[in-house]
């Protein structure tokens, strides 16, 4: 059976991933004051954070256009016998609501089956089960079987990322104008992580320094529980946290498999500039 792999455009695969394994992603779209642009198509990571810069605003973002997703998935169930798509987390976006109902119309219309699966997370976080998910496609493993393979892999992963400053946060409603208020007040760079598929207060911290060795003790206490894993070191090569969760990964734990990869525009205007994250997850390609 042929399987079709989609996502949205916050799981920010790389073009070469993407292009090498089809890969169809729905780009979300992100509004400044001159203009909308499709996520990671019409603008950069680096026009974004330039741009938030120049114009000094927090821009929008909204899901993808309901006519373009009927269209992606009516084209993929005419030339496929099943269809997974992969979205960020229902809990901060409306994008899993939107598919599901438009799959759940398509799957009838053209007798083919559509799962939609939540993340429960997004940037490297969704993009791993993408990742996972092409793996087992190329096993021979059909939609069914992939589907607790994915929900397995959730529970092996964890991801604690921080801040430059809470106001993008509160401005998209993902924590309360009045936490986001005394924690800038109060210069906090709190630990931040997905519960529940919702951004939440880990632990409030006062400085990025304290920030990173946090992050760190909480990954060595996952990998001395279970040293299989893969990480993803999150965020933009010149900032000092993450140059200094690079260096400790490389010189502690040069034979983990480790993945860089940006904030994207999306994510960007939530999380703001400067946002940075730590990733693991089992690495199920060691038995």
């Amino acid at each position: 059976m042929s399987l079709a792999i989609v996502t949205d455009s916050t799981a920010y695969l790389s073009d070469e991933f993407v292009s090498r394994h089809d890969i169809t992603v729905l780009p979300l779209t992100i509004t400044f004051s001159d203009g909308s642009y499709r996520d990671n198509i019409d603008i950069t990571v680096d026009e974004f954070y330039a741009k938030m810069a120049a114009l000094d605003e927090i821009p929008t973002s909204s899901q993808p256009a309901p006519g373009l997703v009927t269209e992606v998935f009516e084209r993929l169930a005419d030339s496929h016998d099943e269809v997974l798509v992969v979205t960020l987390s229902k809990g901060i976006s409306g994008a899993f609501q939107t598919f599901s109902m438009i799959a759940n119309e398509v799957a009838e219309e053209k007798n083919v089956r559509i799962a939609v699966y939540n993340s429960d997370i997004s940037l490297i976080g969704q993009g791993l089960f993408v990742q996972e998910a092409v793996k087992l496609r190329e096993q021979g493993l059909s939609l069914e079987e992939i589907l607790p393979k994915l929900d397995a892999l959730k529970l092996t992963s964890d991801a604690y990322f921080s801040v430059e400053n809470l106001g993008h946060l509160a401005k998209g409603g993902r924590i309360s104008s009045s936490a986001a208020g005394i924690g800038n007040l109060l210069q906090v760079k709190p630990i931040l992580h997905f519960e529940q598929g919702k951004i939440e207060v880990f632990e409030k911290v006062r400085t990025h320094k304290k920030t990173v060795k946090r992050m760190l003790d909480l990954f060595e206490q996952a990998y001395q529980a279970e040293p299989r894993l893969r990480v993803a070191i999150v965020g933009e090569d010149d900032t000092p946290q993450v140059q200094s969760l690079v260096a400790y990964m490389t010189e502690n734990h040069p034979d983990l498999d480790m993945q860089r990869t940006p904030v994207g525009p999306v994510i960007g205007t939530h999380l703001g500039p400067a946002a940075y994250a730590l990733a693991w997850w089992q690495n199920t390609d060691i038995k």
